[in-house]
């Protein structure tokens, strides 16, 4: 009998032991994965949200302090004074940044002290409550009608330099649970939807960003364009709230043993431009700007090619991936901001050799993008399949002269033989592609190379260019024709008139 009891108290001792063990490596993001499946289905409404109210809410995000949303990923991980860190990575044109995911303790009250240090500053925080454990405070009790743990975070991490929380990554049915002592997997939009609720139904946190980043096209559980319009489609139709932004990450520049570019980049941005105008809500892009993985080391022309991709299909907010040098331990290889990360007194120059041109993009962008943020994107045009023979943007490859056009033809005026690798997104201030006043957002795709070319309109235009240095319009010609050069990756604004 004795020894019956002691053999049961050791078997008991050592489960506590592992439970305890698990639970600490699940806090330490040295995460113990079980094996079971969550069988809940993303591309099916679970519980369907009365989605005419949804469509009747306008409460689409507008950033309060009236910027153009550009945010990093990730503080440097050898920093010494984060304060002096955060103020060289404002100094670098970011003003958001995201880091402190609760599931790895301590990190958000390091930030937290950071930013009480920081002092008047445009920069904020989008703070993570995501727990990727899914066994802990927030998840424990997330199929609640109400989890008072969620508030009690959002009252602690409530301070004017919160930009918002981060409420999610990627909601799908891929998450696997940390510990085997948690064994009921949940609905993630249906946690999201709580979740969110709790914070739009206060009129204090409802001042602040909800926010909820997607998959890209390229997620195994959307093989097709069409379940992947149906992944965002159930994400919407199960928010009791409707989304105030629409956000997507998305990396193509893969290394040339796992494929090269990705053909389906363009075809991602295409089904979120036509999402975002469909629910009308803005867009953000998450771009690569950090090599990992299968993912190459980006190089500026890369970086400076997605995000002026993405801002003429529409985007609202750019996000940098990674952008502080961080996780060399699990295979990051590169990033925007390298040495020197908390010494002020350092010249950007010695911030490493992408910190200086990402923030003249950075500063260029912020002027471009809060112009194309108060206009409607109304047509995307691209001159050729460039990078890697996009796939499903066969109606927006120019056709030369074709009826009702106002372009007729672009030329690549050092060889018209060669088809310029052009992207143009048009913009107009009523949604209306036939006005006389439009502006263009002409894109270099070529990442290696400067491009020469001639537009020919239909007819005579005061056609103006915007002037990055100057923060202007300037006019060039008052004809029918736009001539430019372009540098690789990069773009220019005209405005037609």
């Amino acid at each position: 009998m004795t020894r019956s009891i002691i053999v049961s108290l050791v078997i008991i001792i050592l489960l506590l032991l592992v439970y305890v063990g698990l639970a600490y490596s699940s806090r330490l993001n040295n995460f113990v994965f079980s094996t079971v499946v969550n069988p809940y289905n993303p591309l099916k409404v679970q519980t369907s949200q009365p989605v005419t109210n949804q469509k009747e809410q306008n409460d689409y995000w507008e950033d309060p302090r009236g910027l153009f949303p550009i945010f990093a990923y990730n503080i440097p991980d050898g920093t010494k004074d984060l304060t002096a860190s955060l103020k060289i990575i404002e100094r670098g044109g970011i003003n958001i940044v995201i880091n402190g995911n609760y599931g790895w303790m301590p990190d958000p009250y390091k930030m937290k002290k950071a930013f009480e240090k920081l002092g008047d500053s445009n920069l904020q925080w989008l703070a993570i409550i995501e727990n990727e454990c899914k066994d802990n405070f927030i998840y424990r009790n997330s199929n609640d009608e109400t989890n008072s743990n969620i508030k009690i975070i959002l009252d602690e991490f409530n301070e004017k330099y919160i930009y918002g929380w981060y409420i999610w990554d990627e909601p799908g049915n891929n998450r696997k649970l940390c510990t085997t002592f948690n064994i009921v997997p949940n609905d993630d939009n249906a946690d999201i939807s709580r979740m969110v609720k709790q914070i739009r139904s206060d009129s204090v946190y409802s001042k602040r960003l909800d926010f909820i980043n997607l998959f890209p096209t390229y997620w195994d559980s959307t093989p097709t364009a069409e379940d992947y319009e149906k992944y965002i489609d159930t994400f919407f139709a199960s928010q009791e709230y409707k989304p105030r932004v629409l956000c997507v990450d998305n990396y193509p520049l893969l290394k040339n043993n796992a494929g090269g570019f990705r053909k389906d980049y363009y075809l991602n941005l295409k089904i979120i431009r036509e999402k975002s105008l469909q629910y009308q809500v803005p867009f953000w892009m998450i771009v690569l700007s950090s090599g990992h993985l299968n993912y190459k080391e980006p190089t500026f022309e890369e970086i400076s090619f997605q995000v002026y991709s993405a801002l003429a299909y529409g985007a609202k907010g750019i996000g940098y991936y990674l952008y502080s040098k961080s996780w060399v331990k699990v295979g990051y290889t590169s990033w925007i901001l390298e040495d020197y990360v908390d010494n002020l007194n350092v010249a950007d120059s010695l911030y490493g050799p992408l910190y200086e041109p990402i923030k003249e993009l950075n500063k260029n962008v912020q002027m471009i993008g809060k112009i194309l943020s108060k206009l409607e994107s109304v047509e995307i045009i691209h001159t050729s399949g460039y990078p890697n023979n996009q796939i499903a943007i066969d109606e927006s490859i120019f056709i030369k002269h074709r009826q009702n056009n106002f372009i007729q033809e672009i030329v690549n005026t050092n060889d018209p033989k060669v088809v310029p690798d052009i992207l143009i997104g048009v913009f107009s201030e009523n949604a209306n592609i036939n006005t006389d006043e439009k502006y263009l957002l002409i894109v270099n795709k070529d990442v290696q190379f400067e491009t020469s070319i001639k537009i020919s309109l239909n007819k005579d235009y005061s056609i103006y260019k915007f002037d990055n240095d100057a923060d202007k319009y300037s006019i060039i010609s008052t004809n029918q024709f736009i001539e430019l050069q372009i540098n690789p990756g990069s773009s220019e604004l005209i405005f037609l008139k």
